[in-house]
């Protein structure tokens, strides 16, 4: 199982400067079109309380890589416990209505978990839907939905 702490600051401290550089950049505009302190600050204040572009980025940032790093490792219990059962080899399910296409060709693939580690797994970051990635693995014996075509969610 990934290192989830390392995962869970790193997507923070990428955050955070991300932030502080969209601030500066903010701040340094308004200074440069003569805006005054007090200006620059209600609009600051303004943005935090209204969760506006630069604040409410920060905070829907922190929230994704968050949501992130608790999927990696729904996913890594998972795995645990199916190689725990003696489950060695794993096929990729891809699910939901908007599949990237590196997960897409995924789909019906086969492997032990050390093969798909090398190729990528979902919610690694490896496909372009990166931490968001809805696919999963399912040992080759279930035999629950068809599994043929890539699950669809259904909308409630």
């Amino acid at each position: 199982m990934p290192e989830l702490g390392i995962i869970i600051k790193n997507g923070l401290l990428t955050s955070a400067a991300q932030t502080a550089l969209n601030l500066e950049e903010l701040i340094n505009n308004m200074i440069a079109s003569g805006m005054s302190k007090e200006a620059i600050r209600n609009v600051l204040l303004g943005d935090l309380n209204s969760a506006g572009p630069i604040f409410g980025h920060f905070r829907n940032s922190v929230k994704s890589s968050v949501a992130d790093a608790v999927g990696m490792a729904g996913n890594g219990a998972a795995f645990k416990k199916f190689e725990d059962v003696g489950v060695k080899v794993f096929q990729w399910v891809t699910a939901g209505s908007n599949s990237c296409p590196d997960c897409i060709p995924r789909h019906g693939d086969r492997g032990t978990m050390e093969y798909f580690e090398l190729i990528g797994i979902p919610k690694s970051g490896f496909s372009v839907c990166g931490g968001h990635c809805q696919c999963t693995f399912v040992p080759v014996s279930y035999k629950g939905e068809n599994l043929d075509k890539p699950l669809m969610r259904q909308k409630n």
